[in-house]
Parts: structure tokens; C-alpha cells; sequence
């Protein structure tokens, strides 16, 4: 995930703060998370990402991030139900979330 969050970065020069919306895994409510480029790699505020499995991830809230910072065990979980995205969903979400103007 740092990976992409470079390279969204990289091709976006002049941001300073991407945004991912989505649903919390644990609690469903809609969260905003930004994304901001720090000395060591990159902040977060507004929530938390968690690899799920490969290529998978899901977002939390803060209140669920800090009641429980672990990921749910997926075989407990609705398959279909439990709110997990890809690096193309994260990516779509990021850049729908923000007005990209090429220069």
C-alpha cells in the first residue's frame, strides 16, 4: 500500500494530502482517511488500513481502530458483506475524491 500511496504521490506533485472514503470494516460507518507524506513514510489521519489478505484491505474508523487495531479473522466475517477493497478500489476512491487538473 505505501507503494501506491508513492506513486499517486509522485504523479501528483504538487499534493500534499490524498483522501480515501469508504465504510468502516468493523462498524459500516463512512470513513474519510487522508493520506499525508511524512519523513518516514506516510501519515494517516481519520482511520486506519489493514491488509486483509493479499491485494485486500479494509478500512476502520477510529473508534473501531482503537477499541480492536486488529483485523477481524475473515472465515468469522460475511464474505460479502464485510466492506474490503483492492489497490484499484483504493486508487478509484482516492482519485474521485479529489479534482486532478493536468498542467
Amino acid at each position: 500500500m505505501e507503494e501506491l500511496f508513492r506513486t499517486i504521490f509522485e504523479a501528483f506533485p504538487g499534493t500534499s494530502t490524498i483522501t480515501f472514503k469508504g465504510k468502516c470494516c468493523d462498524c459500516e460507518v463512512v470513513v474519510t482517511i487522508e493520506i499525508i507524506p511524512t519523513s518516514e513514510g506516510f501519515g494517516l489521519l481519520g482511520g486506519a488500513f489493514l491488509e486483509c489478505s493479499t491485494d485486500q484491505y479494509a478500512a476502520k474508523c477510529p473508534d473501531c481502530f482503537k477499541a480492536n487495531p486488529k483485523m477481524i479473522e475473515l472465515y468469522n466475517a460475511k464474505p460479502n458483506i464485510l466492506p474490503l477493497f483492492d489497490k484499484k478500489d483504493l486508487l478509484s476512491s482516492i482519485l474521485s475524491a479529489h479534482k486532478w487538473v493536468s498542467v
